[in-house]
């Protein structure tokens, strides 16, 4: 997985938990480095003790965290991509193409999921996540994140789900402006 995801983790925990339930998070781990993969156990261990030390839920953390890094380390680290986008739709229609591709071709062993985005009417898209990790929960973050980035909020209908015994999670998302 990308060092990326690494790090923005450790700040999704310092900024949401203090900097005591970090420590005790990310004791005896390596510096990520943004340039650098590492295997997908790391973050599951680091997410686990996050539940653990929080007293969350698993599923909460990965969502808050999806949320906070679309929303905060994403857009501070390539404002250039959110940049060209108007809107969380159009941003959405490029991410495979325009981020997913080129960190695939930049960072051996990061492996992002290939996802499938459509246009859905004006206002919304559709998503195809197919990926052994299942952390179809984290993409639910990741859309809110970008929506509220882009002042939007998402209304999000999860149609198929690995996690219910579905060959890959589907997603119809509509945005709308915040009232």
């Amino acid at each position: 997985m990308h060092g990326v995801i690494f790090a923005s983790f450790r700040d999704y925990v310092t900024m949401t938990y203090g900097a005591e339930t970090s420590r005790d998070v990310l004791e005896g781990e390596p510096s990520y480095m943004l340039s650098e993969a590492y295997g997908d156990e790391r973050l599951f261990g680091l997410i686990a003790r996050t539940a653990t030390l929080s007293g969350r839920d698993v599923e909460s953390v990965i969502h808050d965290f999806g949320v906070f890094a679309a929303q905060t380390t994403f857009t501070k680290l390539y404002p250039a991509f959110f940049a060209v986008s108007p809107d969380a739709r159009s941003f959405l229609l490029t991410v495979e193409n325009r981020i997913h591709e080129l960190v695939r071709a930049t960072i051996p062993n990061a492996d992002p999921p290939r996802l499938t985005v459509s246009e859905l009417g004006a206002e919304g898209v559709a998503i195809r996540y197919d990926s052994p990790r299942r952390l179809c929960v984290l993409l639910r973050g990741l859309a809110e994140g970008t929506a509220r980035h882009y002042g939007e909020t998402a209304e999000i209908e999860e149609t198929t789900c690995m996690h219910r015994g579905d060959p890959e999670c589907t997603f119809r998302l509509r945005f709308s402006a915040l009232a």
